[in-house]
């Protein structure tokens, strides 16, 4: 069963995601889509082409055979594709042009593995009625926590009496929450974040919680209780002061930014919080994520790594495999 397949962003997980699939012969790369353009791969010249490009870390438009202004879109219709990756910045405030994406892609037939929050965060509900509708596939394992089976366990906590859950989503706000603790002021431990690439160049995304609201939204969703980003109060890092988050190292606790929804209030909230230090989120550091699922008198607690974007590509291709045995399913019923 070969699968005629599209990557949509070309970015460091884009690249990533083209070096995993090119192992699995159940996969025929027939394009790749940036924000500019696109590449209509022919033959294996133009994916070697791609894989040298990708190697350099190289932009899309490099490529000898790219075509500027052809949309994700186009490219899933010209190459009539069955499956597309989806690997783009996001887009929470608007939703676009996430959303015309993935509406686009589903009206063509085409089914989705996406590392992308923007639309299941903003409408968790629509999309996913949209694609069973078509009796299509989407995976989105990589949207949160992307190394650390999050999702699988928020699936496997479906039907629970959960009451709450308390998270540390965001790599970006521990490492200048670290940074502030060593003496640094907020915005030199912005500004060092960006410079060794941790922060995006507008590190709000991070910093005034939209990340770990997307995520804290789409992991509600997926126990059962459908929310959206917009559901989540944000309350932005800068918000805390310098002086109490080293202040709190010297009382035996840390400032950490934690994502945390009580569910049967209805309370959903990103903020920076004050707490002991053996508490196991007070330890999170680096590039490690740690959700605590409070239910039923005990706790679940899930820890482990995020990206880098190799991490996240990796988790790309279990949704992959997944949708492999779905299409199996859906041909056989």
């Amino acid at each position: 069963m070969i699968v005629k397949t599209v990557i949509i962003g070309f970015g460091n997980v884009g690249r990533a995601l083209l070096k995993e699939l090119v192992k699995i012969k159940e996969f025929n790369i027939v394009g790749l889509a940036s924000s500019k353009g696109a590449v209509i791969v022919r033959d294996n010249k133009d994916v070697n082409e791609a894989l040298l490009i990708a190697e350099k870390k190289q932009k899309l438009d490099k490529h000898s055979k790219f075509i500027e202004g052809l949309t994700s879109i186009e490219l899933a219709k010209e190459t009539s594709a069955e499956l597309a990756f989806i690997a783009i910045p996001p887009s929470y405030e608007t939703g676009e042009p996430n959303r015309r994406i993935y509406y686009g892609l589903i009206d063509l037939g085409v089914s989705i593995v996406t590392a992308d929050k923007t639309v299941l965060a903003r409408e968790y509900v629509e999309l996913k009625n949209k694609v069973y509708e078509r009796r299509l596939f989407i995976g989105y394992r990589a949207t949160v926590a992307a190394g650390t089976p999050v999702l699988d366990v928020a699936r496997g906590l479906r039907g629970r009496e959960v009451e709450r859950i308390r998270a540390v989503l965001n790599a970006t706000t521990n490492y200048i929450l670290s940074l502030i603790e060593e003496g640094l002021s907020y915005r030199e431990a912005v500004e060092k974040a960006i410079e060794e690439e941790l922060a995006e160049p507008n590190p709000q995304i991070d910093a005034h919680g939209w990340d770990p609201a997307a995520k804290l939204a789409i992991t509600v969703s997926e126990l059962g209780t459908p929310i959206t980003i917009m559901d989540v109060i944000r309350e932005p890092l800068e918000t805390i002061p310098e002086e109490e988050v080293r202040r709190a190292i010297r009382e035996g606790y840390r400032i950490k930014y934690i994502a945390e929804a009580i569910l049967g209030e209805e309370t959903y909230i990103v903020h920076p919080a004050k707490i002991k230090r053996e508490d196991k989120l007070a330890n999170v550091s680096g590039n490690i994520n740690v959700v605590e699922f409070t239910l039923e008198n005990e706790k679940v607690v899930i820890e482990g790594p995020a990206g880098p974007a190799w991490r996240t590509a990796k988790v790309m291709v279990t949704d992959a495999i997944e949708y492999l045995e779905t299409r199996k399913q859906l041909k056989a019923s």
